[in-house]
């Protein structure tokens, strides 16, 4: 019985140089202890022979899906892998991965819960926040399982929730908080409702007039908004001097 040909060969990577070469190098084994070429390989796993080529080149951190699937499809447990990824991938793979399928590796994830926010800008924080651990959905995604409730939200109103410039109202907050999956039944979702709601009551008393401002009906007028009348005042010097030499002059 002849051995499977594992591939073609590939450019050496030093373990040695640091986290991202030994991770290369552990996948390219792993391939090579089940003895699947590159070919088998790709279709076991669904993805091209380039991706799958350049997840063992050592030079970039391929990503969580790339992770997963090639993983399985090599019998291993993706899971036990995380940990180890997280170390290595960069901030936006980490945020597109979401959240850890393994309990105990979502909660070392920390997030800022809706009882935690202070201003509108926390608010949003925790609104991304929440929004990776649930699998970080697109804007497409939650406009449309939103919409399937009869709680449409536009992509340009998803954004401006998530963006944080202003409180978002509640209808969007609802259809926001909808679209990414999180019941009504849920607790927190009542939370998001009434820290929104205790947002705005803050926003309108700050806008409001002051308790010792001087009331409307007082009668008194503050000198800055009263209008002066400036009277008309006579010509004088050398303008009144003209006009009375203009003056016709009457017959006794």
């Amino acid at each position: 019985m002849t051995r499977k040909d594992p591939g073609r060969p590939t450019t050496q990577v030093d373990p040695s140089k640091g986290a991202l070469e030994q991770l290369a190098v552990d996948l390219l084994r792993l391939r090579q202890y089940k003895e699947m070429t590159l070919e088998e390989l790709a279709k076991a796993s669904g993805l091209s022979r380039a991706t799958l080529s350049a997840a063992t080149q050592g030079t970039k951190c391929p990503s969580w899906d790339t992770m997963n699937n090639y993983l399985e499809a090599v019998g291993e447990d993706p899971s036990a892998w995380r940990p180890r990824w997280e170390m290595i991938a960069d901030e936006k793979q980490r945020e597109a991965a979401g959240l850890p399928e393994a309990p105990e590796q979502r909660e070392a994830v920390k997030r800022m819960l809706p009882t935690e926010v202070g201003d509108v800008e926390s608010f949003a924080v925790a609104l991304r926040q929440l929004k990776v651990w649930r699998r970080n959905p697109t804007y497409q995604k939650i406009a449309n399982v939103s919409a399937r409730h009869n709680l449409a939200v536009r992509q340009t109103t998803i954004c401006n929730v998530f963006r944080g410039s202003k409180l978002p109202t509640e209808n969007a907050l609802i259809g926001v908080l909808v679209g990414m999956g999180l019941s009504p039944k849920d607790p927190e979702f009542a939370d998001w409702l009434e820290k929104r709601r205790e947002l705005e009551a803050a926003r309108v008393a700050r806008e409001a007039p002051h308790s010792n401002d001087t009331p409307r009906n007082s009668g008194y007028t503050p000198l800055h908004k009263k209008r002066i009348t400036i009277p008309n005042q006579r010509p004088s010097g050398s303008r009144n001097r003209l006009l009375r030499w203009r003056r016709p002059q009457t017959l006794a």
